[in-house]
């Protein structure tokens, strides 16, 4: 493969990630317009639908017993409403009442009411066990990192772009060995460099005859591991 191939290769794998990149810029400017489409979100609407659902079976079930309960005690009602009225029919027909008889027919269309009004067989009762499954969202913490001090100082490069010893062009992959000195991937000079603890420039290490397939050549290196 030629240079001219090889950097055909490139921008079309650099043309795939600025196209990646493109469309998940999309998808986070979507989040941020619309926060209802996150996948979480559908999660909880669904555990609502659910749990409407499941209570309005509940209270259906609920009504009906309600209602076939409340005709009964209609029916008992009616009963003892069509025996005071047998009872004053009879006091009127017969004409033979007085206070007392009065004060009873009283007394008992008071407690018919009552009843009516307040069924002692029917009530409702809270209970404490939940029909539904409850949810909840767990939000995890990121780690918290110590941050670096304010006042760093520089331990290789610092002299802008260039492929000069004491410059670095694009540095990736970085390697610290036990005597604290720095292997550093020298991305755009193709070549691996050395620096000493407290240098004041590096040394090449590999690929210091320019970008190539060679055997002494590098061709865009992106990491380092050095065997101790």
């Amino acid at each position: 493969m030629d240079l001219v191939q090889h950097r055909q290769i490139l921008s079309e794998e650099l043309s795939y990630i600025i196209n990646d990149y493109d469309q998940f810029k999309q998808r986070i400017n979507e989040r941020k317009q619309d926060p209802q489409k996150h996948s979480l979100i559908k999660q909880i609407n669904l555990w609502e639908i659910k749990s409407i659902e499941i209570i309005q079976q509940k209270a259906q079930e609920y009504r009906e017993i309600l209602m076939k309960s409340s005709q009964t005690c209609i029916n008992q009602i009616e009963m003892k409403l069509n025996n005071l009225n047998e009872q004053i029919k009879q006091f009127q027909k017969e004409k033979e009442f007085n206070e007392i008889n009065l004060n009873h027919l009283s007394n008992q269309l008071i407690e018919i009411t009552k009843e009516l009004n307040n069924p002692s067989n029917m009530s409702i009762q809270q209970n404490s066990r939940s029909l539904i499954n409850e949810i909840s969202i767990i939000l995890s913490k990121k780690p918290k990192f110590n941050k670096w001090k304010q006042n760093a100082i520089t331990v290789a490069g610092g002299n802008g772009l260039g492929q000069e010893f004491s410059q670095l062009n694009y540095p990736k992959g970085i390697f610290i060995d036990e005597m604290k000195n720095i292997f550093i991937v020298d991305y755009f000079n193709h070549r691996i460099v050395e620096w000493k603890y407290n240098a004041k420039q590096g040394q090449i290490i590999a690929g210091e005859n320019g970008q190539g397939n060679r055997m002494d050549q590098l061709n865009y290196p992106t990491d380092v591991i050095v065997d101790q």
